[in-house]
Formats: structure tokens, sequence, C-alpha cells
């Protein structure tokens, strides 16, 4: 029975792919979502092509609309959705978890990327703010000064330090304070919409 489910875990199985024209800035793609189940892991992918997708054919742009790992005792989630305005693709994420799942992050995003002419994606800005563990089980790095505020040098090191691995890790400038509440609240109402229509 080991043996079985071990097996089953490596298997990669994609069980839904619906593809969809979209206009961008006067330019046709073909928008993919892609459901998976691999590794644990079960979620839904949003894929870009400048043509009909294919097996062999590399995205121009890929996005995770859903993300989930784990059990209920332990569960990670990621969830996302997009718009497309014209030129600029915005996307928007939130991290969670549950129960005993301590080691995962917490927190949103909010990114803006631009279609040029040519059909180049290129990433533009971003803002967020991430938690990337529990704060109970994280005791090692800066995270803990974005609940207490850090005194001395070293603790204010170890802060910026912190925030400039989340930076460069999720793509997105971290934001404090008050503008933590908004970006949650945009993010929040996103997705909300998505709830209410399968296609942005």
């Amino acid at each position: 029975m080991k043996i079985i489910l071990f097996c089953l875990v490596w298997v990669q199985t994609f069980a839904l792919i619906i593809e969809k024209p979209v206009q961008i800035d006067g330019k046709t793609y073909i928008l993919v979502h892609e459901s998976y189940s691999e590794y644990g892991d079960k979620g839904i992918e949003m894929k870009l092509y400048t043509k009909k997708a294919n097996k062999d054919a590399l995205p121009l742009f890929s996005f995770t609309l859903e993300n989930q790992s784990g059990s209920c005792g332990a569960k990670s989630t990621q969830n996302g959705t997009y718009e497309i305005n014209g030129s600029i693709l915005t996307l928007y994420t939130h991290w969670d978890r549950s129960g005993r799942e301590y080691d995962a992050p917490r927190g949103d995003r909010i990114q803006h990327y631009v279609f040029d002419k040519n059909g180049t994606v290129t990433f533009k800005d971003g803002k967020l703010y991430i938690e990337r563990q529990a704060k109970s089980y994280d005791k090692e790095s800066g995270m803990q000064y974005l609940f207490n505020a850090p005194v001395s040098k070293a603790q204010k090191e170890s802060l910026q330090q912190y925030i400039q691995t989340v930076e460069e890790i999720f793509e997105g400038k971290f934001v404090f304070g008050e503008e933590v509440k908004q970006l949650h609240e945009k993010v929040d109402h996103a997705l909300t919409q998505k709830k209410q229509t399968r296609w942005k």
C-alpha cells in the first residue's frame, strides 16, 4: 500500500484546460486556464500564449490562480486573479495558511505588467506585504520586527534584510501601516469579484 501511495504522489495530472482568445492592446493572445494536481499540490494556472497552445510551446506568461497544499490540519493556500486594461496586466495574489502549517507565507500582493507592441511582457511595479512564516514559528529572521519595532542598529538591519529578501523573492515593494490594510482590501475585492465570474 505504501508503494502505491508513493507512486500516486509522483504522477502529474492536468485535468482541465480551458482556452480563450483575448485582445491586449490590439493584439490577439490565447489565454489558458489549466488545472493540475501533482506532488501534493493542486490548483489552477493561468498561461498566456502568442498563438494556439500546445504541449511543446512555452507560455509568454504564467500566473497561479489557485494553489492548495497540505491537509485540513496543516494547509497552505494561494489565490489569485487578474485584470487586463489596455496594455496593462494587473495581478492580485493572497497567501494564507491554517492549522499546523507554520512554515508558509501569509499576505497580499498587487503587480503590474506592461505589454509592448512586440508582445513582450515587462514587469512595471508591485506592492506587497508578506509574513513568510507564522509569527510564533519564526524566531530568527527580521520578520519579528514587523510586530515589534526594532530598537538597536542590529535589529533594524535584520528587518531591512528580511524586507529585501521578500521583495526579491515575491517581486514588489514592501508596504507598512495603513498601506497594508489598503493593499489587503484591494486584493480581497478583486478575489471577491473573481468568484462572480469564471473569466476576468
